[in-house]
């Protein structure tokens, strides 16, 4: 049939290959326009296949296609952002070692800033309580107490609380610093054992 068909086609410069509506395949010289969506194969003369064009997707392949491609966007961009955390992570540190130092550095300088706050409260809390033993005595002797005694108090309360929201915000410091020095370590180790050998 390819014979016949070459034969009856001599100045064409290829062939396509197409099914029509009842599925049978065709050899033309075109494909008409309402099997293009189909997908076709173009031929050379001697019957060499030059190019398969696929079929034209629905709605639902395509938009399958669309999150699919979007999926491995996003995997890409994540693998190019691990690989350049990771080369940060080892110009940091060179060893799991380095990294154990720094976090020991670190937690001991906001250990350092929780002892010293704490002791810092503990003023404030001594003197907001000395002040408000002398305040009652005076109110009980019958004095009037003073506005500016009362605007010292309010002072001293917001500094309290102030120093309050520091050492519980550096305890909670503590913690998160814990956690993020353990995923360093640990990914600086998988790095070095997996890393090729000199």
């Amino acid at each position: 049939m390819l014979m016949l068909v070459l034969a009856a086609m001599p100045a064409a410069a290829e062939l396509y290959k197409y099914k029509n509506e009842d599925g049978v395949t065709v050899l033309d010289s075109h494909v008409p326009a309402r099997y293009v969506k189909d997908g076709y194969t173009i031929l050379s003369l001697d019957g060499r296949v030059l190019e398969v064009v696929e079929r034209a997707l629905n709605e639902g392949e395509i938009r399958a296609r669309d999150l699919a491609r979007a999926a491995d966007a996003i995997r890409d961009r994540e693998g190019r952002e691990r690989q350049l955390a990771d080369q940060r992570l080892l110009q940091i540190y060179g060893t799991p070692e380095d990294v154990l130092r720094a976090r020991d550095t670190k937690l001991v300088s906001v250990r350092g800033f929780i002892a010293a706050s704490e002791t810092n409260l503990q003023r404030l809390q001594l003197q907001k309580q000395t002040m408000a033993v002398e305040l009652a005595d005076l109110e009980r002797r019958g004095g009037q107490v003073a506005a500016e005694h009362i605007e010292y108090m309010r002072d001293l309360a917001l500094r309290i609380r102030q120093s309050e929201r520091e050492i519980n915000e550096k305890r909670r410091e503590l913690i998160q610093l814990g956690e993020t020095y353990a995923v360093d370590l640990q990914r600086v180790r998988e790095l070095l054992e997996n890393a090729p050998r000199s």
